[in-house]
């Protein structure tokens, strides 16, 4: 009788704390859907999405505005420094001097290094020393050529006076021939024995290797101490003012750009900072494999900021300019290969697709599919999808923007459905959730916006 009392508390017992863990089970489900609900975006609105409740997706929207367009040209290149210039030795020999390094800045004609040039000197003084012996050669063939002029002078008028055979005087004329003959073949020995050291001054002169041009050293090839061979690079020098930018252009563009026409350049490392440059020269022709052109821009680089093989992008405006509708950039987006935006419609999101023209930094030219004044989904664009609930906050906060209390759940319709509303002020009542506020921040941060603004 015991044990069945014992049993039958015992069964009272687990009865009661299942049914408590069953009614604790049911309270936390009930309290986590409620924080689910709070937490989720767009608050009561939530629920018009249908019988389980869809996501709101939060976005912004711009208009189609009317305005000016210019047709203008990207292309894209590298810096390159507008001079480069590998500075050479012209002979073979050991680098006694280099005198720059790299980053210095050098002026035209700048010593740039010393060859040893031991040698060449020990060749220089014996040319000098050949020299003085043929100028003693070329003294004494002088001398002997007069002594034969005098001789024969004399000889003539002995045989004149029949005193001297003609035979002799013959032999004497001959002389005389002979010593003029050897007094000019010396005298060609010296001018043979001149050039010969004016060679060797020359390749003296060449052991001092100068700068051909004005720029700065971009990197030095050899140090002092090592061999340099004859047309061996010793240090490489860049004029970087100005700098160059070598685009390509294709062949329905290349064909409309002029020379001397000026371009916006941005460098991707150089952020915030706009240069201006020109195009100064044109490639005639076109390489037969891309059928694109070569456009060569000048750009000044008076601060030194420019370094060379930088990436640069070049905006460059082809004159023609017209009124035409514009869409916000971020608006567009793409089906397949179908370009086009999305608008709202009963606080739903819908493609519609658009043809496109021109396009600047940040807006591109409609030709067709939507008129002016029309709204369009522009931040958030990427998230939505066909039929998808939306609602517009504005730069102040989430569901803002203009129509941000009808379309964010701030609307008073919208409000009776959640159970909230809001006072004339703006202020939410005691009970109101984040639906009500979204809905005012959004009539807040759109106010005053209206196409073309």
């Amino acid at each position: 009788m015991a044990t069945k009392f014992k049993l039958k508390h015992l069964l009272i017992i687990f009865i009661f704390l299942g049914l408590a863990g069953l009614m604790g089970f049911k309270v936390y489900q009930t309290i986590k859907a409620k924080n689910e609900a709070a937490a989720t975006p767009g608050g009561a609105a939530g629920g018009r999405g249908g019988p389980g409740g869809g996501r709101v997706q939060q976005v912004q929207t711009g208009f189609i505005t009317s305005g000016k367009i210019s047709e203008m040209v990207s292309l894209t290149g590298s810096l390159r420094p507008k001079q480069q210039v590998d500075v050479n030795s012209r002979i073979a020999g050991r680098i006694t001097q280099i005198n720059v390094d790299v980053g210095q800045v050098v002026k035209l004609g700048t010593l740039i290094a010393t060859i040893e040039d031991d040698e060449i000197r020990q060749q220089i003084e014996r040319s000098k020393a050949s020299i003085a012996v043929v100028d003693a050669s070329i003294a004494q063939r002088e001398a002997e050529l007069n002594n034969a002029k005098v001789e024969l002078e004399r000889r003539k008028q002995l045989v004149k006076d029949g005193v001297l055979s003609q035979q002799e005087l013959d032999a004497l004329e001959m002389r005389y021939h002979v010593a003029a003959s050897q007094l000019e073949l010396a005298r060609a020995q010296r001018r043979q024995s001149e050039a010969e050291l004016r060679e060797l001054n020359i390749r003296q002169s060449q052991t001092r290797v100068y700068s051909p041009i004005a720029g700065v050293v971009a990197r030095r090839l050899l140090d002092l101490g090592a061999m340099a061979g004859a047309n061996t690079p010793i240090v490489n020098i860049v004029s970087i003012t100005p700098m160059v930018i070598l685009a390509n252009a294709s062949e329905q563009d290349i064909s409309r750009i002029k020379k001397g026409a000026q371009v916006n350049v941005t460098i991707d490392s150089l952020p915030g900072q706009k240069f201006t440059g020109r195009v100064m020269r044109i490639s005639p022709l076109l390489d037969p494999q891309t059928r694109n052109g070569q456009v060569e821009i000048e750009i000044p680089n008076t601060n030194g900021a420019l370094k060379g093989e930088m990436f640069a992008r070049v905006e460059l405006n082809l004159g023609s300019e017209r009124e035409t509708l514009l869409l916000p950039r971020d608006a567009l987006v793409y089906r397949g290969d179908k370009p086009g935006v999305y608008t709202i419609e009963a606080e739903k999101a819908k493609f519609l697709e658009v043809e496109t023209g021109l396009a600047q930094v940040d807006k591109i030219e409609v030709l067709g599919g939507l008129k002016l004044g029309d709204k369009v989904i522009t931040q958030g664009v990427n998230l939505v999808k066909e039929g998808d609930l939306v609602s517009e906050r504005g730069p102040g906060g989430p569901g803002g923007g203009q129509n941000g209390g009808r379309q964010g759940g701030g609307s008073n319709q919208q409000q009776a459905q959640g159970g909230q509303q809001s006072q004339p002020d703006g202020q939410p009542q005691s009970g109101q959730g984040q639906q009500g506020q979204q809905g005012q921040q959004g009539q807040q941060g759109q106010r005053g916006q209206r196409p073309g603004q």
